[in-house]
C-alpha cells in the first residue's frame, strides 16, 4: 500500500464513520478506484469507555489494520485519529489468523443453550475428577447426534467446575480458543471476569490515546484497577482438565467475559496456550 492509497481509504472511513447508521459490527467495501488498488473490506469496532468516551474504529476485515478512529462522547462530533503510514505495517494481522473480534454468526444457537442452562438445576459445586456428562447433560449443548463429539475442556478453580469450552479455534502460536459455556458455579465469579475484561479494554484504549498524543483521562486509575482485578483472577489458579479428569498442561489460561458489553451471554471466551511437549 502506498501513502496516497491510505489517505483515500481514510477519507472514505471519515465519511462512513460520520453516517448515523454506522455502529459496532457495520461493514462496508471500498471498491477499486483512484489510488485504491484492491477492494477494501471494512468493519466497525466500537468501545464506550468508563468515562463516556466512544471510540469507533474502521478496521480492515482481512488484515486487522485500523485505518482511523473517531473519538468523542456519544452524539458529539468527535475527532478523527488516523493511523500514520509508517505504523500501518506494525498493526497488520497475518492472513488466516483469527481477528480478536468475536465471531457472531452462531449467536442464536448459543442463546438457546444458555436459556436451557438457566432453566435447569445447577451442577454440584466442588466436584472433583471425571465428569459424568450423561448425568450432567443439562449444561452440555446438544449437536448433531450423528456427528463425532468434540472433546470438551473443563475449566476449574480449586476443584470447582466453572464451565467448559471446545477450544474450537487454533492459532499458529499454539493458542486454543473457543466459546465458554458457563456452569452455575461460574456466576459467583462472573462479575470479576466481566470487570477484568472491560478494564483491560479501557487500559488498551487509553494506551492508544497516549500513543497518539491524546490526553487519557484517568489512565492511572484504570491501570491500578486492572492490576487489582488481574491479581484476583490469578489468585483463582485456573486450570483445565479433559473429560476423563486428566489435567491439561497450559502456560496461560484466559477467560474473556464480554457478555455485559454485548448484552449477550454467548460472548464468553476461553483461551488456553498449551504447554509444548
Amino acid at each position: 500500500m502506498v501513502e496516497d492509497e491510505l489517505k483515500q481509504i481514510q477519507h472514505a472511513c471519515h465519511e462512513w464513520l460520520r453516517q448515523p447508521g454506522t455502529s459496532h459490527g457495520s461493514r462496508m467495501t471500498i471498491p477499486v478506484c483512484g489510488a485504491i488498488s484492491r477492494p477494501i473490506q471494512l468493519e466497525v469496532r466500537a468501545l464506550l469507555t468508563f468515562d463516556n468516551v466512544l471510540i469507533t474504529s474502521a478496521v480492515d476485515s482481512s488484515t486487522g489494520v485500523c485505518y482511523s478512529k473517531l473519538i468523542g462522547e456519544p452524539l458529539e462530533p468527535g475527532e478523527f485519529v488516523d493511523t500514520p503510514f509508517d505504523q500501518l505495517a506494525l498493526q497488520s494481522t497475518p492472513m488466516g489468523e483469527e481477528l480478536p473480534t468475536p465471531l457472531r454468526a452462531t449467536q442464536e444457537r448459543y442463546h438457546d443453550a444458555m436459556k436451557r442452562l438457566s432453566e435447569s438445576p445447577p451442577l454440584n459445586a466442588g466436584k472433583v475428577g471425571p465428569v459424568n456428562f450423561e448425568a450432567d447433560s443439562w449444561w452440555i449443548e446438544k449437536g448433531d447426534s450423528q456427528a463425532e463429539p468434540q472433546p470438551r475442556y473443563l475449566l476449574y478453580t480449586a476443584g470447582v467446575l466453572l464451565g467448559y469450552s471446545l477450544l474450537e479455534q487454533t492459532r499458529s502460536d499454539g493458542e486454543r480458543r473457543g466459546r465458554f459455556h458457563a456452569s452455575e458455579n461460574y456466576f459467583e465469579y462472573a462479575d470479576l471476569f466481566g470487570s477484568l475484561t472491560e478494564t483491560e479494554n479501557e487500559r488498551l484504549e487509553a494506551n492508544v490515546q497516549e500513543a497518539y498524543g491524546i490526553p487519557a483521562v484517568g489512565i492511572n486509575e484504570i491501570r491500578s484497577r486492572f492490576e487489582d482485578l488481574s491479581a484476583q483472577a490469578n489468585a483463582l489458579k485456573l486450570y483445565v482438565e479433559s473429560e476423563d479428569g486428566d489435567k491439561i498442561e497450559a502456560t496461560e489460561i484466559t477467560l474473556e467475559d464480554l457478555s455485559r458489553y454485548y448484552h449477550d451471554d454467548s460472548e464468553r471466551w476461553l483461551s488456553v496456550v498449551l504447554a509444548k511437549p
